[in-house]
């Protein structure tokens, strides 16, 4: 039993925390003018006007995220995530996890009064205003 909590305590060290907070990102666009989302995340994917007058846009954001290396000193599973055997090639492979963000804001007299946001909280977190 104290090696199973041992080996909790191990793992729960292990994770790592996420490099962003979604929560605090969205809550710093809060009441931000839409030239200033614009100046930081480009032009909307989707806009669209509400029936009671609020403006509605939505930014997309994809990246590709590179798979862990383990053992890379003997040249195992690379970055890349194909297989290599020490001899500087890797076979097989592909780049990544693709992961998208969606934020979604409401605009009523030019500056945000609601949002959702959706997708991977760690890089969902990275669109904090700065």
């Amino acid at each position: 039993m104290r090696l199973m909590a041992a080996a909790l305590v191990f793992l729960a060290g292990c994770a790592s925390t996420p490099t962003g907070d979604v929560n605090t990102a969205r809550t710093s666009w809060q009441g931000a003018t839409y030239d200033e989302v614009v100046s930081s995340w480009g032009t909307p994917a989707r806009s669209t006007k509400m029936s009671d007058g609020r403006d509605v846009y939505t930014w997309v954001s994809d990246t590709v995220s590179s798979r862990p290396s383990f053992f890379p000193s003997l040249g195992l599973f690379g970055g890349s995530g194909g297989v290599g055997i020490g001899t500087g090639m890797t076979m097989g492979g592909g780049g990544g996890e693709l992961s998208r963000c969606e934020r979604t804001l409401i605009f009523q007299n030019g500056r945000v009064v609601e949002q959702t946001w959706q997708g991977p909280a760690d890089y969902c977190g990275s669109f904090r205003r700065g």
